[in-house]
């Protein structure tokens, strides 16, 4: 079976990571902190102390518990109770941590979660899984955050559902559970020894749902992902989907045909002109070429006028649904992948490319700029992992402006470079490092395009004058 646990504080972003994984991987999601939170809004409406050790001893005699899936989403009926709707109220939380103290509760609860991990492939969330539910669980994360950090995205979930409350007492209230959790009796909140720690302040879900992923593709092999439920068998079919729409070329002997006949068609539709092209084909081995993102020709420039023996592009997967467009860019060496998901697929993919030599076009926005301005969005880490992962130098390139028709342009080459100095690098805040040295490298060759398109535009100027 393949286990997965995800310690950590309240807050931390725990719950939505893990189900995010889960969903990618095919495995259940099993919410353990909902275990806790449905066992004490029973207590509640039992009339009962949740700190009242003893009475929640007797409660638990003859206490039933079933999780079901409903419409995919997990169900926790008590005694014949739906808990769910009420589990995520303010005050669930410190009622949650307080009996979650108890011994008899914890005991109870750790019972039903070892034997549903023991049959089922599953991701578990919560304070102790790593250190005492699932000691021998296949891999482990300790996932934490600020404890202002954490009450901002509590405030801000709360809000966002309507409900009245303050900030400050949010976060009162998460510093107070930290302390509770971490000096508890039985299986204090700690960080188990094999486990990987992630510090989510300055991190996005989808960059901790990556790293998260990569981790458990690296420990693991494919035959150890899930085979029992329904939930798997949706993840076999995308996995079996993503297969079919990529499809590895040996041969481009078509794509220099293709190439030979559409540039002097580019060439009148998008006269684009490529400054300092050199400082691309000079480059030797496997590189990365990273470029901002207008419209769906940006890539055609660098394939016909720089990747003339074969192409290789990392390219959204939507994109080769389309009968024609998926023909046309199998033939141009593109390599499909699921944006805003750990795609193994396409890393995979990725990786083969560069390491067997070749280059690789990527757009690092992820995204294409549909105002048109020059401003880049965030850059995604994955350039900077592919990087660091196969020592490929950086030959950083930008359009002057989105590409139109009959309308003049340039693309600029910026100098390559390498990332060396983060070479051995794995962790998420190290990888945000990268990514920020690439968009350093970015906004100066924004800012010599500038200067060369600025420059030659005055000499026009003063030539017709």
């Amino acid at each position: 079976m393949l286990n997965i646990a995800i310690d950590g504080p309240a807050g931390a972003g725990k719950s939505t990571v893990a189900k995010a994984v889960a969903k990618d991987l095919g495995l259940i999601y099993l919410d353990t902190g909902a275990m806790y939170r449905a066992t004490a809004y029973y207590t509640l409406q039992q009339g009962i102390d949740v700190c009242d050790e003893e009475a929640v001893k007797k409660m638990l005699d003859g206490m039933s518990m079933n999780i079901i899936y409903e419409d995919g989403a997990q169900q926790i009926y008590v005694n014949g109770l739906n808990t769910t709707p009420y589990l995520r109220e303010h005050y669930m939380s410190k009622a949650a941590s307080d009996i979650s103290a108890l011994p008899p509760v914890r005991y109870k609860m750790v019972d039903l979660q070892r034997e549903f991990a023991k049959t089922h492939d599953v991701v578990l969330d919560g304070r102790d899984i790593g250190t005492f539910v699932l000691p021998d669980a296949n891999c482990k994360f300790f996932m934490t955050a600020t404890p202002e950090e954490r009450a901002t995205r509590r405030y801000k979930e709360l809000v966002e559902k309507g409900q009245s409350v303050d900030y400050d007492t949010l976060l009162k209230d998460i510093m107070q559970r930290d302390y509770n959790d971490s000096h508890r009796e039985v299986a204090p909140l700690k960080q188990a020894e094999d486990a990987e720690y992630l510090d989510t302040t300055n991190m996005s879900i989808e960059d901790v749902v990556a790293h998260i992923k990569e981790v458990v593709h690296i420990k693991t092999k494919p035959q150890h992902t899930a085979t029992a439920s329904s939930e798997v068998k949706v993840g076999d079919k995308r996995a079996a989907k993503m297969k079919k729409y990529y499809k590895e070329q040996k041969s481009f002997a078509f794509y220099r045909f293709l190439s030979v006949i559409l540039r002097p068609i580019q060439a009148i539709l998008w006269p684009i002109k490529v400054v300092n092209k050199q400082n691309a084909l000079d480059v030797e081995g496997n590189a990365i070429y990273t470029c901002n993102h207008y419209s769906k020709v940006d890539s055609f420039i660098p394939c016909f006028k720089l990747f003339k023996r074969e192409a290789h592009i990392l390219a959204k997967y939507e994109l080769f649904k389309v009968p024609i467009a998926g023909w046309f860019l199998h033939k141009m060496g593109a390599i499909p992948v699921r944006r805003g998901e750990a795609d193994i697929d396409a890393v995979k993919a990725v990786l083969k490319v560069l390491k067997d030599g070749k280059k690789l076009l990527i757009f690092p926005e992820g995204t294409r700029n549909k105002l048109g301005t020059q401003d880049m969005a965030e850059l995604k880490t994955g350039t900077a992992r592919f990087a660091i992962r196969t020592k490929s130098p950086i030959v950083p390139m930008l359009y002057y402006s989105a590409p139109k028709l009959f309308r003049r342009n340039w693309l600029y080459i910026g100098e390559p470079f390498t990332l060396e100095q983060f070479y051995g690098a794995r962790t998420p805040e190290q990888m945000h490092e990268a990514t920020e040295v690439l968009r350093q490298k970015m906004d100066e060759t924004r800012r010599l395009c500038n200067e060369y398109v600025h420059g030659l535009k005055n000499k026009w100027k003063k030539g017709v004058k």
